[in-house]
């Protein structure tokens, strides 16, 4: 910039020289024309005079050495101007040191509209950030630029975490962490309002939306909660119809999300506001939401996409005329975004099935509660988590982690949980909580085995996750004499890592018959340590068996007296064959469940199988997995495998011990 000022002030100055050469050539051209004869009436003589050309020629010598001149002038004071800007910015830019704490930003929620690119969003963002320099007390503003924290090209959000960034001189504290004390900006996506649609309540009325004696089903005897519509008309009355922006954003729709999460579901609430961060995250909780670049690829609106689904069972045109299967698309749907063909062809097969619209926020709902059984790492999280803010930062993580997978997914799953705690965690819980300070460290939904046949082995899964960079994990096999016979220790450097690439180094099949304990450690930045130690049994017969875990807490179980003293209680639990404490099923009228009943009867009957060691929902709905369920515990008890749950089953139910 100072090399083009400069080069410019020289050209007008190489300008004023030429003025006098000029000036000789204009009075030479002034002189030829004095010399031309002209012939000129009266008339002419007053419309031309005769030192008419003259005079111009003055006038514009004049006038050109005035503009020169000016133009010099207004280029030497740009100079002075930019040279001083750049003398400033260079000041700004010198400043250097290691930032050791940050002063709180004014607001750190923003909001836009439309779709605008990433350098367009952040152009109303602050262009400083107030900070403390190695450990002095004095504030130092430093320029900064901001950034989005997840993939801000290739997925569309309805919000973006912006993180601060700073220049080469200047350098963060390693008592510091990157994602959970350096301050972050959030910028929430503003829908335009929708004057002739009015939500069913306000935010200061979160209540249930359907109450018993308004006729709603009782979620205990169906498994399901029943929503009513989420829009009304201008005189008050419910719609059928999609209407653009009918969902986006409103209160009704995060009140019943909230509802179905935690009653239908029984979530806690740190779980539930988990979920709706993600939800938020993916489609602003409306269920008619379709990806954003395939609004424009496809040339429809959100509404019109979910009617010509609708209207085509699946297979709908596009505004060109061309034809697509919404299982095939490829465009995410829904609350949680839905994009494989597989998610997408169950999704539509259930909205058939249930015969309602696509968009259906229930529908979709009861969707995501069949499908959150699948995941049964991120269920086990969900259903473990404590009911605080470290159990809202994890659930959001977790569900981020292994449900939806976005691009950049650990700072995506970062993001999510900060996020989480300042907005519906704040909400529900009624008080303000920060991801800095504390450690969230957790392991979430790993495997670990009760019990190991020889030759088989077994698959390591679930995460560990903090709002604090992970600085190491160490995976164990230990023998009864407190040696490890596997070991893999890592050193992560991020705030979630998957425990699945300890899985080569665990070789659970390489065992031969004893007794072991597995151990899975991980320490944070902050210093803390989480440690899950279960013990198991390697023999030639039986089969191998794992279950799911979630730990927050523990100490480092290091040395060869505690694997010995964790193996040996694991021994003693073994030994204790307990019987089952909950409620048994009392069977139906006639005599035994088949597939179709519903109610808390079969939710009592879906507690003893999840007991008994399968994998099942409790979703009072004794559909086809259930009967093949049965199958199996009648099988493995040695009795007629029918499927049907009746007296002989139930009789044997009652006396198994394990």
């Amino acid at each position: 910039m100072r090399k083009n000022i400069i080069c410019f002030a020289l050209s007008a100055m190489l300008i004023l020289t030429l003025i006098p050469q000029i000036s000789s050539a204009v009075e030479e051209e002034t002189g030829a024309s004095e010399d031309i004869t002209v012939e000129y009436t009266e008339d002419s003589a007053e419309e031309y005079p005769a030192d008419s050309a003259t005079e111009s020629s003055e006038d514009a010598m004049t006038e050109m050495e005035e503009d020169v001149e000016g133009v010099v002038e207004d280029t030497v004071e740009d100079a002075e101007e930019i040279i001083a800007e750049e003398s400033e910015e260079s000041e700004e830019i010198s400043v250097s040191g290691v930032i050791t704490g940050f002063v709180p930003l004014e607001t750190s929620d923003y909001y836009y509209e439309g779709n605008p690119e990433e350098e367009e969003l952040t152009v109303s963002l602050p262009e400083t950030l107030s900070v403390y320099l190695d450990g002095s007390d004095e504030i130092t503003a430093i320029p900064v630029s901001w950034t989005a924290v997840e993939d801000f090209d290739d997925t569309d959000f309805y919000f973006y975490s912006m993180k601060p960034v700073w220049g080469e001189g200047i350098s963060l504290s390693a008592e510091l962490n990157a994602s959970a004390d350096v301050p972050w900006i959030t910028v929430y996506k503003q829908e335009p309002e929708n004057d002739d649609i009015e939500p069913l309540m306000t935010e200061e009325e979160i209540d249930p939306i359907y109450t018993e004696e308004e006729g709603s089903i009782d979620p205990e005897e169906t498994g399901d909660a029943s929503l009513s519509a989420l829009a009304l008309d201008t005189t008050g009355e419910i719609i059928d119809s999609v209407t653009e922006d009918s969902y986006a954003g409103t209160a009704a729709n995060t009140a019943a999300i909230y509802n179905y999460l935690t009653k239908t579901m029984g979530l806690n609430k740190a779980a539930a506001c988990g979920v709706m961060i993600n939800i938020n995250a993916e489609s602003a909780m409306s269920p008619i939401n379709l990806q954003n670049t395939y609004n424009s690829k496809f040339g429809l609106s959100d509404s019109a996409y979910t009617n010509a689904v609708n209207k085509g069972k699946g297979s709908y045109k596009t505004s060109s005329g061309r034809s697509q299967n919404f299982k095939t698309d490829s465009g995410g749907y829904g609350l949680c975004q839905w994009t494989s063909s597989g998610r997408k062809t169950n999704l539509l097969n259930r909205a058939l099935s249930s015969k309602k619209s696509i968009g259906d926020i229930n529908m979709q709902l009861g969707f995501l509660n069949t499908e959150l059984q699948g995941y049964q790492q991120v269920w086990t999280t969900l259903k473990k988590v404590p009911n605080n803010a470290a159990g809202a930062y994890i659930a959001a993580a977790e569900f981020c982690l292994a449900f939806e997978i976005p691009a950049n997914t650990v700072s995506t799953a970062a993001s999510r949980g900060k996020n989480c705690l300042s907005n519906y965690w704040k909400t529900y819980s009624g008080s303000s909580a920060s991801a800095t300070g504390t450690s969230f460290l957790s392991l979430c939904g790993y495997s670990y085995p009760t019990a190991v046949r020889t030759g088989k082995g077994m698959d390591v899964t679930g995460y560990a996750v903090s709002n604090y960079t992970i600085k190491s994990i160490t995976g164990k096999i230990v023998n009864s004499s407190g040696k490890a016979v596997y070991s893999k220790t890592v050193s992560p450097g991020t705030t979630a890592y998957k425990l699945s690439k300890l899985d080569g180094a665990m070789k659970f099949s390489a065992l031969s018959a004893g007794t072991y304990t597995y151990v899975i450690t991980a320490k944070d930045s902050l210093g803390k340590t989480v440690t899950a130690s279960h013990g198991f049994k390697v023999s030639a017969s039986g089969s191998t068996t794992k279950t799911l875990g979630f730990a927050t807490t523990g100490s480092n179980v290091s040395t060869g007296t505690a694997a010995k003293t964790t193996t040996t209680t694991a021994k003693t639990t073994a030994s204790v064959k307990k019987t089952y404490s909950g409620t048994f099923p009392k069977l139906p009228k006639r005599g035994y469940f088949k597939k179709g009943d519903k109610g808390t009867q079969v939710k009592n009957l879906q507690r003893f199988l999840k007991w008994y060691g399968y994998k099942i929902a409790v979703d009072g709905d004794c559909g086809k997995h259930t009967i093949n369920t049965i199958k199996k515990f009648q099988k493995a008890e040695k009795l007629k495998v029918d499927g049907r749950f009746g007296k002989q089953t139930l009789a044997r139910a009652k006396k198994v011990k394990k």
